[in-house]
């Protein structure tokens, strides 16, 4: 899957927090979270380890202008993602299944 596809699901889930209160984008804390799981994260603050690490890079691929959230930040908004909007926008073809 090319970086492009990936992102255009991830665009698509709905956002859970109000305008006015968002800093970091979902794109962003989301395709960190993935990324750092992919390369071997086990929780939080591995995550965001992981980001602090691999800014420059994650910069490539996302706004992260304002850095990298702390991990309790992290863990609060993928919490708040709801599971069948990231199903249904990750997972094309598995719509209907439950992980």
């Amino acid at each position: 899957m090319s970086l492009a596809v990936f992102a255009s699901h991830f665009h698509s889930i709905d956002e859970p927090r109000q305008a006015s209160k968002i800093t970091y984008p979902l794109f962003d804390v989301l395709f960190l979270t993935v990324a750092a799981v992919i390369a071997g994260a086990e929780g939080w603050e591995d995550i965001e380890d992981f980001g602090r690490c691999h800014l420059d890079w994650l910069k490539q691929h996302g706004d992260f202008s304002l850095g990298i959230p702390v991990h309790d930040t992290i863990a609060r908004l993928v919490s708040r993602v709801d599971p069948a909007s990231f199903n249904r926008h990750s997972l094309p073809g598995c719509n209907k299944q439950k992980y």
